[in-house]
């Protein structure tokens, strides 16, 4: 799996020194470049935790190698030693998903107090970072430092085996596995600037890769925090509420598969409220009856079709 990197700044070319100039020049050099660099990891850690918050996040522990791994929520999530690796999470089924981030080969893991793990390089005009929940999520945080940086972010996917990822209708993308059951969601895409003011933000589906597009403009305070957010607790998609008898995963997959514009499916679901809004609204039911009260006409569309028939209300009474 490969990953986009950014652009990497021309390496400073030392010459005609000689090798005593070199010696005394070079330990003063080394010692700034330290210090800018984690003058610069702690403004990138500044915006990132004032933009998200620290309350809830987990404190990733260092291996050996390099890379970083936390356990939480029931979900264990490995993060890489360079930007321009990929985390891993795996759930307590053992289902996997891999994001590559799109940092740069040269910017190590930085681990903060509060849980953040940053990859800088003062030279570049973005910075990665990566945070994981106590709940199990794991967040990708891109800080653009200026209007230099780029406006698009490509997250190479590596799903589990046979599985899709589609948009939802807030935004967000849902991942199904092979037989239509919910894997887990990247949640909506938000980005705010340094005022905390919204910036648009979008995402596509495209070649394997979950795009990100920001799109800032002339009034946009820099720097500017971006955050994709995988959450595999699919359970809680329908505000907890799943009884005994009905299964959320498989009817969320399902209703999202039948999210299309121009369906008789998509209008019902729409009217509903959306995929989530519906789920909530099954997830209180018990019967057929129920359910047919609770979307009135909306219950004979999503009835007949096949796929939201057998995912949602065959199993009800």
């Amino acid at each position: 799996m490969t990953t986009s990197a950014l652009t990497k700044a021309p390496s400073a070319r030392i010459a005609g020194l000689t090798a005593a100039a070199l010696l005394a020049c070079t330990v003063p050099a080394l010692a700034a470049t330290d210090a800018t660099a984690a003058d610069t990891t702690t403004a990138d850690t500044l915006a990132v935790e004032k933009a998200t918050g620290t309350d809830s996040l987990a404190v990733p522990r260092t291996r050996a190698d390099g890379t970083l791994i936390a356990e939480a929520g029931g979900s264990r999530v490995e993060l890489p030693a360079m930007g321009s690796g990929a985390f891993t999470v795996t759930d307590s089924t053992g289902k996997r998903l891999r994001v590559g981030l799109p940092g740069s080969s040269a910017a190590t893991a930085r681990v903060t107090p509060n849980g953040t793990v940053v990859y800088s390089r003062p030279a570049d005009s973005v910075d990665v970072a990566a945070q994981v929940g106590e709940d199990g999520s794991a967040s990708a945080l891109i800080t653009m430092k200026d209007a230099a940086a780029p406006k698009e972010y490509r997250f190479a996917l590596d799903l589990p085996s046979g599985a899709r990822a589609l948009l939802d209708e807030d935004g967000g993308v849902l991942v199904l596995d092979g037989s239509g059951e919910l894997v887990g969601t990247f949640q909506a895409p938000w980005a705010k600037d340094a005022t905390g003011k919204p910036v648009p933000t979008s995402y596509r589906i495209e070649g394997g890769e979950l795009v990100q597009s920001v799109h800032t403009d002339e009034s946009t305070a820099y720097p500017v925090v971006a955050d994709p957010k995988w959450w595999d607790k699919t359970k809680e998609i329908a505000g907890g509420m799943v009884s005994d008898t009905w299964n959320s995963m498989k009817c969320g997959g399902a209703l999202a598969a039948a999210f299309h514009p121009g369906t008789a499916s998509y209008k019902a679901i729409k009217a509903a409220g959306g995929v989530k809004k519906l789920l909530a609204v099954l997830s209180g039911v018990n019967s057929k009856r129920g359910a047919a009260s609770a979307l009135g006409s909306g219950f004979t569309t999503l009835f007949g079709v096949k796929s939201i028939k057998k995912a949602c209300f065959d199993d009800l009474k």
